[in-house]
């Protein structure tokens, strides 16, 4: 992600130097992450958050590990050249000036590349921690005041035990959920399914929406849709059949005959299977729910 190129342009002569500061910090943080519960667990509530908050899922990118100096988490948002750096630490203690690279050094170096590159970055230092937290911010130094923001993200033995611990989490995959009012197992659900998505990619500038999809196929009626309503054709179409009604909820078409069956579409209105299986209805003559039957089990 950081080329010798630009490390030699912000920092000159040290540009070298730098460059194999990073080369060492990468190599380490990528075998400490193997297995790093706390920084997954962070992950998912980033997910949730840009989830929840924007729509452009094809141009937010999650990298873990990045080659840069804040590099444990890195959300880039392509279309207006953000970027957010998140340095993330489950430890009982943390100073921001006692080593050799001090973690002040980092977050210094990394905004000034930023500055370089014409990018806004976002620097943060997530911790487990509240007593590390309190440190942190009564002790950051002036010169990184206003640039770096402390995060206090607390953890747990388990994803379940996270969303019961920390109001954070549970509140954004709350959001998320395509149920109203999910208990904390379906929240889990959902967690697990994101971090199973996370886990199976190589971590490196992967798209929100690939995230999704993969989190869809896996069970694809946790993950809220968006869309409000049906198509008017569509709507005609199931408005004809003797005995059917249809509601749209978190996205999805809701269905009942008869009060004696009645299902979810597995498919969010908007969602390209949802245009493929709304294409099959079109295709099909819709007289009677046994003619419709057959592709509401598709």
């Amino acid at each position: 992600m950081t080329t010798l190129e630009q490390l030699k342009v912000s920092f000159g002569v040290d540009g070298e130097k730098q460059f194999e500061y990073l080369n060492n910090k990468n190599r380490g943080g990528v075998n400490n992450s193997k297995g790093n519960t706390f920084e997954n667990f962070f992950t998912v509530y980033q997910i949730a958050i840009f989830f929840n908050t924007l729509p452009d899922w094809e141009d937010i990118l999650f990298s873990s590990q990045a080659f840069c100096f804040i590099d444990d988490l890195v959300i880039e948002l392509n279309a207006i050249r953000d970027k957010y750096h998140f340095q993330i630490k489950d430890v009982e203690k943390l100073s921001w000036t006692d080593d050799i690279h001090a973690v002040k050094d980092d977050f210094t170096r990394q905004y000034k590349i930023g500055c370089d590159q014409k990018v806004d970055s976002y620097l943060y230092l997530v911790v487990s921690r509240k007593e590390v937290y309190d440190h942190l911010v009564a002790d950051l130094p002036n010169e990184i005041k206003g640039l770096v923001k402390v995060i206090h993200f607390e953890t747990a033995s388990s994803l379940n035990n996270l969303i019961r611990k920390n109001p954070l989490i549970k509140a954004e995959l709350g959001k998320m959920c395509a149920l109203e009012n999910p208990s904390v197992d379906k929240l889990d659900t959902l967690g697990a399914i994101l971090l199973g998505s996370w886990d199976s990619t190589d971590k490196n500038r992967i798209s929100l929406k690939e995230l999704l999809d993969r989190s869809r196929a896996q069970n694809p009626n946790f993950i809220r849709g968006f869309g409000t309503e049906v198509s008017k054709k569509l709507s005609e179409i199931l408005k004809s059949i003797a005995g059917f009604c249809y509601t749209v909820e978190s996205g999805y078409l809701n269905w009942r005959f008869n009060d004696t069956d009645d299902g979810v579409l597995k498919y969010c209105i908007g969602s390209f299977e949802y245009e493929q299986w709304e294409n099959d209805v079109f295709n099909t003559v819709v007289i009677t729910f046994e003619d419709l039957e057959p592709l509401l089990a598709s």
